[in-house]
């Protein structure tokens, strides 16, 4: 029982003395928990709040006005900080400099297309249809402003459009500001129904008693039911400053790409580890080939494959419709990527001490980098403090990229992002250097 004992110590012993299994069965559990309780929240808070929308309401009509309050209401909660403005140029100014998620523009027509008889009625009877209940007291002239306002309106042949006008950076705020006017057309749309049918009930009414034709009464609930199997005279636009808006297809492609490069790469850096436990590096050592040059050689044809592996995905996900931007842009940002992530693979496999350790590290690094970029869920629906943190990966520097291209950005726009990726893989292989000079001595 003694031996069992010790020789179990032992293992549990090693174990946790092994730094990568300690990163595999401890760190990266917890981090990933982290980082998703950062993401979706911890309970019932949502961690999307306080999106910035900016409302253009031209209508001066009761609709118009009644889609503007959505936005306030308590049904949406905290879900966005609404501010209404009159200045459009400004405001579209102010998306497309991404100060905010998106303006919402109710056009000058918009009552009107949405309820066209009640707008009428309003005229001929100074009434708000809308707040008519069935036994609500009605004038002789009243009633006949009603029927005349059902005879003289008529559904526009073209809907009207209710833009949104959307930043390409904040790509989920955009959907949730979407959620919202849908939302609030629907809510309309069920009052207006409702009020067509109070309508409907008082030309019935009307007509037993002899004050109206009894065919005006039959004339509409036929236009109550052509209003209902015609649905909304309205349109729903969602454009961009770019012309393009987000897609889950676009984003995911690059993302899963950027992990599993991830993956090849570190596991491409320990062969150096093998080769020494082998013995095979220190035999190509004592050749007259220079360590540098065996060391480029072997961190080269790990770049090559990277790449390969990058224009094989892109090229595939292509194929089934994803977008990845300006083709020569993302040639560029596919090389630099790849040179990064290698960066990180010499980093480990330079201070790993055995092959498997820096497995176990590039796994623990990749799952984790994963993670805090947003390689398993949108990046953009993560803290600012996961998204500046996540910087120290080139996963996070590649989503960015391969984020801005797909939204239409121009190709100058990732210059500082390409800069800023260049300087991690010179620290990275700085550090890295430091590290085989260790082991080539």
């Amino acid at each position: 029982m003694r031996k069992l004992l010790v020789l179990s110590g032992k293992e549990v012993l090693v174990t946790f003395r092994d730094v990568g299994a300690l990163l595999m069965m401890l760190a990266t559990p917890l981090a990933l928990t982290l980082v998703m309780m950062a993401a979706f929240g911890s309970g019932s808070s949502t961690p999307i709040s306080d999106i910035p929308v900016l409302l253009l309401n031209r209508d001066e009509g009761a609709f118009g006005q009644r889609l503007a309050d959505v936005f306030f209401s308590p049904s949406v909660g905290n879900l966005v900080t609404a501010t209404l403005v009159t200045d459009e140029t400004a405001a579209r100014a102010r998306v497309e400099a991404d100060e905010v998620a998106a303006l919402v523009v109710i056009p000058a027509d918009f009552s009107a297309h949405m309820f066209p008889f009640g707008v009428r009625a309003q005229e001929l009877t100074g009434l708000d249809v809308t707040a008519l209940a069935s036994d609500t007291p009605l004038t002789p002239e009243q009633q006949a402003g009603l029927a005349q306002a059902f005879l003289q309106s008529r559904t526009p042949a073209n809907p009207v459009v209710v833009e949104i006008y959307a930043s390409p950076d904040w790509r989920i705020s955009t959907l949730v500001v979407k959620a919202i006017v849908s939302q609030g057309l629907e809510q309309l749309n069920v009052q207006i129904a409702g009020t067509m049918q109070i309508i409907s009930r008082l030309m019935v009414e009307m007509a037993k008693a002899g004050r109206e034709p009894a065919d005006l009464a039959g004339g509409l609930q036929s236009g109550v039911a052509a209003h209902e199997a015609a649905g909304l005279p309205i349109k729903l636009s969602i454009t961009s400053a770019t012309g393009r808006g987000f897609s889950w297809l676009g984003y995911y492609a690059s993302s899963m790409a950027v992990l599993f490069l991830m993956f090849a790469v570190t596991s491409g850096g320990r062969t150096l580890l093998a080769e020494r436990q082998r013995g095979t590096l220190p035999r190509l050592l004592i050749t007259p080939t220079p360590p540098l040059v065996v060391l480029l050689g072997k961190m080269g044809g790990i770049v090559l494959t990277g790449i390969l592996q990058m224009l094989i995905l892109w090229g595939a996900t292509a194929l089934i419709g994803a977008y990845w931007g300006y083709p020569v842009a993302v040639l560029a940002a596919i090389v630099l990527l790849v040179l990064c992530a290698s960066s990180v693979g010499a980093f480990i496999s330079a201070w790993a001490r055995t092959p498997g350790q820096a497995g176990a590290i590039g796994s623990a690094v990749t799952l984790i980098g994963g993670a805090l970029s947003g390689s398993f869920f949108v990046r953009w629906n993560l803290p600012q403090w996961v998204q500046y943190l996540s910087l120290i990966t080139p996963n996070a520097w590649g989503i960015e990229i391969f984020g801005r291209l797909q939204a239409g950005r121009a190709p100058s726009t990732i210059l500082p992002w390409l800069g800023g990726m260049i300087l991690l893989t010179v620290i990275y292989y700085a550090l890295a250097l430091v590290g085989f000079r260790r082991q080539f001595k």
